[in-house]
């Protein structure tokens, strides 16, 4: 498989995405959001499976250049069958692509946390990391897989899926997020060695966890396909 990862900025790169996708064999090409600018995006067709990740960035209230044309680049690759993948701000920005709402979320959520899950078990409990202030609608037609007190969490639409949180990050990952986030976690009273300490705990389970979710997201595809073939 020929897997596009979109890094909206350095320190958010594809983690354990992108060891589960060496693990499994695939091929990933990165694409960096900033340098594409406003465009030209590639044609989605060059790639089996795209995966959009997450950013510091607000879908519905940050200026840059590259977000409107990822969110075009999104909603073509998906109507053209390419699933998407997208990882709390590419979450976001897949559900604005196939006409959710994005906005600011109840409250943030930072740090580990349960989800809800709505369809089996499409979506482990977790726990799973968080970072984020927004959040997102469903999708007109969309089936939402997993969610917190909160907000909605993880959502299918056809072959692609947009989670809220973070399986990607790594305990390297995590540390810089809190390291430059250390402002936003005392405003909102979030203890940062907390998270460190259980993000170092946990890691080995994360990686499995993630590991599973890719893997079973990835099966998906092909069954979907399959089962539109068939049809």
């Amino acid at each position: 498989m020929r897997l596009a990862v979109i890094e909206q900025q350095p320190d958010a790169p594809a983690g354990l995405l992108g060891e589960w996708a060496e693990a499994r064999g695939h091929r990933v090409v990165t694409l960096r959001a900033p340098e594409l600018g406003a465009g030209p995006w590639p044609d989605p067709r060059q790639f089996d499976a795209i995966a959009p990740l997450g950013a510091e960035h607000s879908v519905h209230a940050s200026p840059d250049e590259w977000i409107a044309p990822q969110i075009d680049f999104l909603r073509e690759a998906h109507a053209r069958d390419v699933p998407v993948v997208g990882l709390c701000f590419g979450g976001q920005a897949l559900a604005a692509a196939l006409g959710g709402e994005v906005r600011p979320a109840p409250k943030p959520e930072i740090g580990w946390l349960d989800v809800e899950p709505l369809d089996g078990r499409a979506i482990a409990p977790g726990p799973w990391f968080s970072w984020h202030h927004d959040t997102f609608t469903l999708p007109p037609g969309a089936r939402e897989l997993a969610r917190t007190g909160t907000c909605p969490h993880a959502f299918v639409l056809g072959r692609s899926v947009g989670l809220q949180f973070h399986p990607e990050v790594t305990p390297a990952i995590v540390e810089g997020w809190v390291r430059g986030g250390s402002a936003t976690l005392a405003a909102h009273g979030v203890d940062g060695d907390a998270i460190l300490a259980r993000t170092r705990a946990g890691a080995a389970a994360h990686r499995e966890r993630a590991f599973a979710l890719f893997d079973a997201i990835a099966a998906a595809w092909t069954s979907v396909r399959r089962t539109a073939v068939q049809s």
